[in-house]
């Protein structure tokens, strides 16, 4: 080793006096030689006094006394050993290193060579404030710890050093000092030594207790040579660390105490965190490490959310392996319950999970990655737990909000748990955050929740413009009654609320019960419901007055819903006939619908007229009524009463003569006999109308044996030339009116006159009774009947005769030849 002597120096106070060949450490430390301070007033008992630190690559050890010959007062001598500090760190007693410092200013006299010092040394007797020291030593307070007193502070010392290890000692210091100020240069000392008078200085530190008699923890027993520091170094060999400190000694000395007995997840959580605090570089105890890493990630599977909230500082820089902790994590968070009972906790969790003040990076992407993990199992209760945090901590809600994958499904199942009711700590942050992620679905169930129906569906209307969705507004409304649904499509006339009516309405026939129509968003719920559900048109409490309504609003100008018109055509509500504005209404309905309206009213009519209860149609109706196909079953109908049918034709006025003909051919083959009465309405029809055909057909069926045509003969026999009511007596003429038939008969065969053929003559008549002149044939007849029926010329029989030779075939004039009033009584 090298020393050197430290003093008075002409002209620059304390400073090196003298040092040995090769002692060049020894220049520019003076000052770490001198007193630590200016020695303060007073009886002081420091002189002599030892120290010693660590300088580069040597350790310095040395004593300081009191100068007798400086040239003033206060001075000191300092005799400094500078030892290589391996083999510094390696000696195991300094009682030889301080037996070879000077104590007194004659022995600093002479030249100063290399020296060569033995450092072992027989085992002293431990100090009697040894174990006070090593307690002070090991209790962690601020350095550094204090002796009071200087005498013993050598064997102090050397008893602690002993027991020190290697690494340990490189940094241990030690010296005097006057109070908390001069330790401020460093190496800054661990251990100092006070005189008695300076005490009250230190109420700070750590003071020795002399006192101590049993040693305050594990680290202390080593620093006491009670305990092996053996495994301790292997420990610390183990994280890539040497022991160079108490607090060291006493974190690892912790830490393998905790190692073998850490089996929960706060034991390896605080395992941990010392393992990091002791060994921060990834590079030094990986074995170790990742055995910590793994033992962690297997107990974090079954930790609570409270738990997860200690790792939020977690850095686990050392750790190589530390992405396992996070991976457990993410599967953690994932696989939570989320219980009512873990709110605090987890909204805690979810706060912090987007919070780099609240948490590290890795914890927070574990944190959101597992929520994301959450919000796709098949088990919902992440969603729950979100709608309940809303009640108590909206921030909690909007965070959960901003962590959820901005997913379409995510948003669904959030909405599928809603509640029916949410008191929300503040609606206003609630609504914004959801409007914020685009999740429209989510605003209409949260309005649903925070307010009625009306309300909530109109404040969603506001939010949900697009008239291509309507998911939101269902989700608004999906607490409302069937009648406040209906509220809110008329009050707030939106058509995706009839749509939804409509749904509402397939489910709930009631929800159209008390609709009046009077407005045109009922028309179209109607509408769209009737053309969903055909059934629906009943729904209305009575249905025909609600379209009566809508019908009287149609004719008297005022807008209504065309579709409705359109779906009521297709239903029996097309039948109008109970409609009091009918009659306006043909000429105003689309082209397009009057035909289903008046097929409808047609039928609707004859079903009305079959139970005896006829009305005159007005022309447009009577017309599609003759134009139904159901006219000819109803008149086809034999279990209705002839005269009802006969009623609803002659209610008919288009109903034609051909059509009347046909439909008797096919009713009389199915009734045996009219009575009177039924034929005489019938013949009263027949006479009505003027058909001459259907007349004369009723005479060709009585004619076959239908004799109970008679009556209706009589009732149309002006309908019959005269010869049928002659043959037929169906009236009694006059006998002028029989001879004005005769002469027109006459001028039919014989149009010359009654000279055609020798008529005249050879009826036994003069031709000079006929007269001469340029009279035509039909003043020539009238001129010879005339005369006939005077008696001046052939008789009538005779001339009737003659007349049916030449026409043998004419019935008209075998009824002539047989009638009294022409022929005379034979």
């Amino acid at each position: 080793m090298e020393q050197a002597i430290y003093g008075e120096v002409a002209r620059r106070g304390h400073g090196l006096r003298a040092a040995s060949p090769n002692a060049l450490m020894a220049e520019g430390i003076a000052s770490k030689l001198d007193l630590p301070d200016t020695i303060p007033p007073g009886d002081l008992n420091w002189a002599p006094f030892v120290r010693g630190f660590p300088l580069s690559d040597h350790y310095v050890l040395a004593r300081t006394f009191l100068d007798p010959t400086a040239s003033r007062g206060g001075m000191v001598l300092t005799h400094a050993l500078f030892i290589p500090l391996d083999e510094m760190c390696a000696a195991s007693s300094l009682s030889p290193l301080f037996a070879g410092l000077h104590s007194t200013a004659t022995d600093c006299v002479g030249q100063l060579e290399h020296l060569q010092l033995a450092t072992s040394g027989e085992t002293p007797v431990a100090p009697p404030d040894l174990i006070g020291t090593a307690n002070a030593l090991t209790a962690g307070g601020p350095g550094p710890v204090v002796r009071v007193g200087v005498d013993g502070f050598e064997e102090l010392v050397d008893a602690l050093w002993r027991n020190l290890w290697p690494s340990i000692r490189r940094s241990f210091a030690f010296r005097l000092s006057f109070g908390p100020n001069d330790v401020m240069m460093q190496p800054p000392p661990v251990l100092v030594c006070t005189p008695a008078q300076r005490q009250g200085q230190w109420t700070k530190h750590p003071v020795v207790k002399p006192g101590d008699l049993v040693w305050a923890n594990e680290s202390a027993k080593i620093l006491l040579g009670q305990r092996s520091i053996a495994p301790i170094l292997v420990l610390a060999n183990d994280l890539g660390l040497d022991v160079q400190s108490f607090k060291d000694l006493a974190r690892l000395e912790r830490l393998e105490a905790l190692l073998p007995t850490a089996t929960t997840l706060d034991a390896l959580l605080s395992v941990i965190r010392m393992v990091d605090g002791l060994s921060g570089q990834k590079t030094c105890g990986e074995r170790l490490k990742n055995q910590l890493i793994d033992r962690f990630s297997a107990v974090l599977a079954s930790a609570q959310p409270s738990q997860l909230l200690q790792l939020r500082n977690l850095g686990l820089d050392g750790f190589p392996s530390s992405a396992a902790v996070w991976n457990a994590m993410e599967q953690v968070v994932g696989d939570l319950d989320f219980a009512p009972l873990d709110d605090v906790s987890t909204m805690e969790l979810v706060a912090a999970s987007v919070n780099s003040d609240l948490a590290i990076a890795p914890w927070r992407g574990a944190a959101s990655a597992g929520l994301g993990v959450a919000a796709h199992r098949t088990k919902h209760t992440i969603y729950s737990a979100i709608w309940r945090w809303a009640e108590v901590n909206s921030e909690a809600f909007v965070t959960a909000l901003c962590v959820l994958p901005d997913d379409s499904e995510v948003e669904l199942r959030l909405v599928q748990v809603a509640p029916k009711a949410l008191a929300a700590a503040s609606q206003e942050a609630l609504l914004s955050a959801l409007i914020r992620k685009r999740w429209l679905i989510a605003h209409g169930a949260a309005l649903g929740a925070i307010a009625p129906p009306l309300e909530a569906v109109r404040r969603q209307l506001v939010a949900e413009v697009d008239q291509t969705t309507s998911q939101g507004i269902r989700a608004a409304m999906r607490n409302a009654t069937p009648a406040q649904a209906l509220e809110c499509t008329v009050k707030l006339k939106d058509a995706r609320l009839v749509d939804l009516c409509v749904e509402l309405a397939r489910e709930n026939p009631d929800l159209l019960a008390d609709i009046r129509c009077e407005e045109i968003t009922e028309q179209k719920i109607w509408a769209a419901a009737i053309a969903r559900q055909p059934a629906r048109w009943n729904s209305p409490r009575n249905a025909a007055a609600v379209r009566d309504t809508v019908l009287r609003r149609f004719a008297g100008g005022h807008a209504v819903e065309s579709g409705l018109l359109d779906a009521l055509s297709h239903t029996p509500l097309a039948n109008l006939n109970g409609t009091p504005e009918r009659a306006q209404l043909w000429s105003r309905l689309p082209a397009a619908l009057l035909p289903r309206y008046l097929d409808a009213t047609a039928r609707g009519w004859l079903d009305v007229a079959t139970a005896s209860n006829v009305t005159q149609p007005e022309p447009v109706l009577e017309r599609a009524i003759v134009a139904c196909p159901r006219l000819k079953e109803v008149l086809g109908d034999e279990l209705k009463p002839f005269e009802t049918r006969l009623v609803i034709v002659a209610s008919l006025p288009s109903f034609g003569e051909e059509a009347l003909i046909t439909w008797l051919g096919d009713t009389l083959r199915s009734i045996r006999a009219l009575s009177t009465s039924q034929a005489e309405q019938l013949g009263g029809l027949v006479a009505a109308r003027g058909w001459k055909r259907a007349a004369k057909f009723l005479e060709e069926k009585r004619n076959c044996d239908r004799s109970d045509l008679l009556p209706a003969l009589r009732k149309s026999e002006h309908l019959l030339d005269f010869y049928l009511r002659l043959k037929l007596k169906l009236s009694t003429p006059s006998k002028a009116e029989k001879w004005e038939a005769l002469e027109r008969e006459a001028c039919e065969l014989y149009p010359d006159g009654p000279e055609t053929n020798e008529l005249w003559s050879r009826a036994g008549g003069k031709n000079y009774q006929l007269g001469r002149g340029a009279q035509n044939g039909i003043a020539r007849w009238h001129s010879a009947l005339s005369s006939v029926r005077m008696g001046s010329g052939p008789k009538a029989s005779e001339l009737l005769a003659k007349m049916y030779q030449d026409f043998p075939n004419n019935e008209h004039l075998r009824l002539y030849a047989q009638d009294t009033d022409i022929v005379g009584h034979h």
